[in-house]
């Protein structure tokens, strides 16, 4: 009986020390910026609608503008780390063929922010940068999925990012494509506008000076005159 009944301590102690394990485990996730399920494949929410480089909006936009696409940019929001918000997942398509590679601009609001971003098929490969991200990578299927996710500062609140996704055309040498993409036409590059409230500094100007003063040269020179002629005829 005694037997039994340590067996039966033995199995809850074992229980509590499990159960402690994972609720360790979590706090590690949660503390690193990490969801305990952040590994699995994400799903998709939108997909990427492209917008052809000649019908860029070249103007500023302000990431809270309303369909604004500056430079065939999308908007993202990551909500902070107690808002149990999925992270963004965003499916890029049109990626059939052989070796197509996909381009992936990213921009915080502002610009200081840390963000990450992966392929979902690629989870154990972290692309994560301070503000702007660019890489160039090949299509891992006809259709990938790219999850937006943070590591550190998602305890302080959401993070406001631009997004855009160019895939390479067919037929294109890929690896040539991805070497002569710029990757700096990032939205801030457009500048601010001046809002309509704003308000130029003065412009100082000198005092304008009265018609004696203006005159005071050529009365000397005319003083001058007759004296230098006097002594030079004695």
């Amino acid at each position: 009986m005694s037997k039994t009944k340590s067996q039966q301590c033995y199995q809850v102690s074992r229980l509590q020390l499990i159960g402690w394990q994972a609720v360790v485990c979590c706090v590690v996730l949660m503390s690193c910026g990490l969801s305990p399920g952040v590994g699995a494949a994400c799903t998709p929410q939108k997909d990427f609608v492209p917008v052809p480089e000649g019908q860029y909006e070249r103007n500023y936009s302000s990431i809270t503008t309303p369909g604004a696409r500056p430079l065939g940019y999308d908007s993202g929001i990551i909500y902070y780390l107690g808002s149990n918000q999925p992270n963004p997942c965003i499916r890029v398509t049109g990626t059939e063929g052989s070796g197509r590679r996909v381009e992936v601009m990213v921009q915080t609001v502002p610009a200081t922010l840390d963000i990450c971003v992966r392929d979902s098929t690629q989870t154990e490969i972290d692309n994560c940068a301070s503000g702007t991200i660019n890489l160039c990578q090949e299509a891992s299927g006809n259709s990938v999925n790219f999850e937006f996710y943070c590591k550190t500062g998602c305890e302080a609140g959401d993070i406001n990012f631009w997004y855009r996704f160019t895939v390479s055309p067919e037929g294109e040498d890929p690896e040539e494509w991805c070497f002569d993409r710029t990757g700096t036409d990032f939205p801030n590059t457009l500048g601010n506008v001046i809002p309509p409230n704003h308000v130029n500094n003065p412009v100082t100007r000198p005092p304008p000076t009265s018609g004696l003063t203006r005159l005071l040269p050529a009365w000397r020179s005319l003083f001058l005159v007759p004296v230098v002629t006097f002594l030079f005829s004695q």
